[in-house]
C-alpha cells in the first residue's frame, strides 16, 4: 500500500520490542540485508531514555560480535539517562569473539592503542579484553586505528539531541546509516537535519530499503507503506533523505 506526500498519518505513541523483533532485517538477517541494501560502510545508532533500549541492544549485540561486518555499528550514542543501564544490559551478553575477529590486524592495534591511551571500556564479564567485544568510552576511530573500522565500538554519553548531533560528527567515519531509538518521533527527525547521512532508520535497524529506493534514486519526494514500515523520500537541511520506522495502527487517506 503506498500514499503520497499529502496523506495524513497516524502512529502509535508506542512502539513496542515484539513489533521490533518480528520486522524483517533482525538479528542473523542484518548483515545480508544490509549488503542488499548496498550498505557496507558502518553505522551509527543512537539511543534515547524513550527509546526501547531491549530492542536497541539486541540490534547491537551482531555488531559487537561481528565488528568488522557490512553494515555493523561503529558508534554508539547513548543519552545520559539510560547510558549506565544500558551498557549494562549489553554487558551481560558479551561472548569472546571469533578467533578471525580478535586476530584482525586493526583489531589487534585498536586493543594496545586502547592499553596505551588507558581508555575506559565495557567488556563481557569474565573476559580478558583481547578476547572480548568491546565498548570503549569517549574516543575516536582514529585515535585507535588508520581511520576506519577498528574493531571496537566507540561510546559516547549526551543529554540533548544537539549535543549527540555534535558527538555524531566528531568521528569522521563515513556512516552508511543512521539507527535512532526514540519513540518520541518529533524528536529523532530533529537529528536528522544535524547529520550528513542520506538513511536514517528509527526504532528499527537495517530495513529493507527497496520500497523507496526509487524515489530517493529519482530525487522524487514520496510516502510508503509497506510490510509495517513506513517509509519517506524528502529533503531535510538541503539534503534528499530516507526516513524509515516501524507502524502498528496507520490511517491514511
Amino acid at each position: 500500500m503506498a500514499s503520497n506526500s499529502n496523506s495524513q498519518v497516524q502512529t502509535p505513541s508506542l512502539i513496542s520490542s515484539d513489533m521490533v523483533n518480528k520486522l524483517p532485517g533482525s538479528q542473523a538477517q542484518l548483515s545480508a540485508q544490509s549488503k542488499s541494501n548496498g550498505i557496507e560502510a558502518p553505522q551509527l545508532m543512537i539511543v534515547f531514555d524513550a527509546g526501547d533500549l531491549n530492542s536497541a541492544r539486541q540490534q547491537l549485540l551482531p555488531s559487537l560480535q561481528d565488528p568488522f561486518g557490512a553494515g555493523a555499528v561503529a558508534t554508539v550514542l547513548l543519552q545520559e539517562s539510560i547510558a549506565e543501564q544500558f551498557v549494562g544490559l549489553v554487558a551481560q551478553d558479551l561472548r569472546p569473539l571469533s578467533e578471525a575477529v580478535a586476530q584482525n590486524p586493526s583489531r589487534v592495534k585498536s586493543v594496545a592503542q586502547i592499553n596505551k591511551l588507558k581508555l575506559k571500556v565495557v567488556k563481557g564479564e569474565h573476559l580478558k579484553p583481547e578476547e572480548s567485544p568491546l565498548l570503549v568510552y569517549d574516543t575516536v576511530h582514529s585515535y585507535l586505528g588508520n581511520g576506519g573500522v577498528t574493531g571496537a565500538i566507540t561510546l559516547h554519553v549526551f543529554r540533548t539531541a544537539k549535543e549527540a548531533g555534535e558527538l555524531a560528527k566528531r568521528d569522521a567515519l563515513p556512516y552508511g546509516q543512521v539507527s535512532i531509538w526514540n519513540e518520541k518521533l518529533a524528536c529523532a527527525y530533529e537529528l536528522v537535519s544535524r547529520l550528513p547521512t542520506d538513511i536514517f532508520a528509527l526504532n528499527c535497524f537495517s530495513p529493507d530499503l527497496s520500497p523507496i529506493r526509487e524515489a530517493f534514486t529519482a530525487n522524487r519526494n514520496d510516502v510508503s507503506l509497506e510490510k509495517n514500515y513506513h517509509y519517506e523520500s524528502l529533503v531535510v537541511g538541503s539534503k534528499r533523505r530516507i526516513i524509515v520506522f516501524p507502524v502498528g495502527t496507520i490511517f491514511a487517506n
